[in-house]
């Protein structure tokens, strides 16, 4: 009886179902109530250095939020220095023709940008306002840069979202990258989403190029 129990016992310990990674994605950073995203940064969900994984969810309006998770070969400082220059961003980030930062208050600022739209979209043109600094991550502290759109600075229905970094290690950093942008005019909803996960890459891409460009 008692090697029967004993049995039973290792059987149900050999099937319980592996506790599943942590995915950053998934995660609020810097919420009063977080909890889901705990322990090392090594055991979470992400990518293979210089691959990236995008995925949406429904943000209660007509556009999907869109979030792309990496992982940047480089210490978290370099990445900050990168992402913190926004008035650099017609340098290096995909269609944007101009950016111009005006400062508000220490970790605070305005971003202007013009942004290049294929024939017959118009460029679009918005202010966002930014506010950076550290957070935590349920892992230790982090950066992040917060921005939400300025009503009535241009010609966007929204736009806002986030660059999350946290360090993996002293040489690698993890990415996170939230956009909802609504472009407004007549681009349906269904185009926007359908062409937001290649533009989401892209600029996750042109990121790495830059940070290790300086290093």
């Amino acid at each position: 009886m008692e090697r029967a129990a004993v049995a039973v016992a290792v059987c149900l310990a050999f099937s319980v179902a592996p506790a599943r990674a942590m995915d950053p994605c998934e995660s609020d950073f810097g919420s009063a109530s977080e909890e889901h995203l705990s322990g090392s940064p090594l055991a979470w969900d992400v990518p293979a250095v210089g691959k990236w994984r995008v995925s949406r969810r429904e943000a209660g309006g007509r556009i999907r939020e869109g979030c792309g998770l990496g992982v940047i070969e480089a210490p978290l400082s370099a990445v900050r220095g990168v992402i913190d220059a926004a008035a650099d961003f017609d340098q290096f980030m995909p269609r944007v023709l101009e950016s111009d930062v005006e400062a508000v208050s220490p970790g605070v600022y305005l971003n202007r940008q013009v942004l290049d739209m294929p024939f017959p979209v118009e460029d679009r043109r918005y202010t966002v306002r930014v506010e950076t600094g550290a957070v935590e991550t349920g892992a230790g502290s982090g950066w992040r840069a917060r921005w939400t759109y300025v009503e009535g600075s241009g010609n966007v229905r929204e736009s806002k979202g986030s660059w999350t970094l946290i360090p993996l290690d002293s040489q690698r950093t993890v990415v996170v990258y939230r956009l909802l942008t609504d472009p407004g005019g007549r681009l349906p909803a269904w185009i926007v989403d359908f062409t937001a996960p290649r533009a989401l890459r892209r600029v996750l891409a042109s990121v790495r190029e830059r940070v290790l460009g300086r290093k």
